[in-house]
């Protein structure tokens, strides 16, 4: 790997010390504390980056440009929204350190609900009957790290696809972390796919992003009602080899309360009423699946991550929206 600049290589430094920092504090300090010390972190770098409070509220007027939650007049209410967003991936970081940190027991013990555990496994059984696995799709909304962990501990193996971040420390830092919890990681990349129809051949449960900005490389298909590239993933293997998807996401009672949750968001049956046509079959299924993002998001705003530009990348010809 290429030597970072000066400049960059500054920057990892001290990231890389707070983190060892914080991870001390949430070791040595009792449980609130620790969840003291997230959310006034995420105030912080809340008022201190106006990109992102901007972002935040551009997307609000997108997604909701059809609500009173959209409205010139709804400043307020977006803004509180989005503050209290920010204060979800504060927790959501000293939660992912506890379950790193901490006995498996223990971190586990932080989704004290499951509404979820029936649906995965009545997909699964319908997947099995079919020779195949699920894919549990989830979303940057609640506590997403913790969804692994329970899926892997309490319904079956996950085999999850992430990407190696640009600073390895992190790599390094969060796939044993998940490990732990007996997940197993695929790298994304050009050899992923021959280990994401392993996964699905077997009868596991493979587990992919899909709530963002899907690049040139996604499909696009509506999201809250606009044009959006969607990561096509998802469904070209349900198409491919006949897999339920099905929206799993840890949603946020308190710091260190969640509650598991499941929705099926799309089963091909003979009743799907799919296009013949391959790529418009793969826009329709993207499209269920976005609809099902849509209810959980509108469910509270408040859990869902605004920050990134989720519709980015725009069809050709069309103008940025941020």
């Amino acid at each position: 790997m290429a030597k970072a600049p000066p400049a960059i290589a500054i920057r990892n430094s001290l990231i890389h010390g707070l983190t060892y920092l914080l991870l001390a504090l949430v070791r040595i300090l009792p449980e609130q504390a620790a969840y003291g010390i997230g959310r006034n972190l995420a105030l912080l770098a809340w008022w201190t980056m106006p990109n992102w409070r901007r972002n935040c509220d551009k997307n609000m007027r997108l997604f909701f440009r059809n609500d009173p939650l959209g409205q010139p007049e709804a400043a307020a209410q977006r803004r509180d929204f989005a503050r209290r967003a920010a204060i979800n991936l504060g927790y959501t970081v000293i939660e992912f350190m506890r379950l790193g940190l901490l006995e498996k027991e223990k971190g586990l013990a932080m989704i004290v609900e499951d509404d979820g555990s029936t649906v995965m496994r009545e997909a699964m059984e319908e997947a099995r009957r079919r020779g195949t696995g699920v894919i549990a799709l989830s979303m940057h909304y609640g506590n997403w790290e913790a969804i692994g962990a329970f899926i892997s501990s309490n319904i079956g193996t996950l085999y999850a696809v992430g990407k190696q971040q640009s600073d390895d420390f992190f790599t390094n830092l969060a796939f044993p972390w998940r490990s732990k919890y007996g997940i197993k990681n695929i790298y994304s990349g050009p050899k992923a796919n021959a280990g994401i129809l392993r996964a699905l051949a077997e009868g596991s449960i493979l587990g992919l992003l899909a709530d963002q900005n899907g690049g040139r490389a996604g499909t696009f298909a509506p999201f809250a009602g606009i044009m959006s590239s969607t990561p096509a993933g998802p469904g070209a293997l349900a198409l491919r080899t006949g897999c339920p998807l099905v929206l799993c996401y840890c949603d946020r009672i308190g710091p260190g309360r969640l509650r598991f949750k499941a929705r099926l968001a799309f089963e091909i049956n003979e009743a799907a009423g799919l296009p013949e046509d391959k790529d418009a079959a793969l826009v329709e299924v993207l499209t269920r699946m976005n609809r099902v993002l849509e209810q959980v998001i509108r469910d509270d705003p408040s859990q869902w991550l605004w920050g990134p530009k989720r519709w980015k990348t725009r069809p050709p010809g069309e103008p940025s929206l941020y």
